[in-house]
């Protein structure tokens, strides 16, 4: 008998990410930084000196980095990774319209903090109604 060529692959679990259609949505390849965690989809993501990618609002060490000072944005993360082990390459959206309550920050951080930053980049945040 023949094999089936019709199977399920994935899932498509809507999470209110992109709020909107009004500006398009672009991405660009990133590198993130070992040593953070599980990133989940959503995060807000900004360059340390070296290029590499960490989360918003999180602190670089002098030992870790080239420069120490506090992460930046510029990019909101398009997929989970595992960023515990190893540097992770990822997709990363540049601009697009973004539920503002699905965005996750570093602890402490706020994202009234970064909007008009974001919003000179392309990226623009709104609140989506639940229901």
């Amino acid at each position: 008998m023949g094999q089936s060529l019709f199977q399920t692959v994935g899932e498509f679990i809507p999470d209110k990410l992109i709020a909107d259609n009004a500006v398009p949505i672009t991405t660009k390849g990133i590198q993130i930084s070992a040593g953070q965690g599980v990133l989940r989809r959503g995060t807000l993501l900004g360059a340390d000196d070296g290029g590499s990618y960490r989360v918003t609002g999180s602190t670089v060490k002098e030992e870790e980095a080239e420069a120490a000072g506090e992460i930046g944005c510029d990019c909101i993360l398009t997929e989970d990774v595992d960023a515990q082990e190893q540097d992770v390459i990822a997709a990363a959206y540049i601009t697009g319209v973004f539920n503002r309550e699905a965005v996750v920050l570093a602890e402490g951080a706020s994202l009234n903090d970064y909007e008009t930053e974001l919003r000179r980049l392309g990226i623009f945040f709104k609140t989506v109604q639940e229901g």
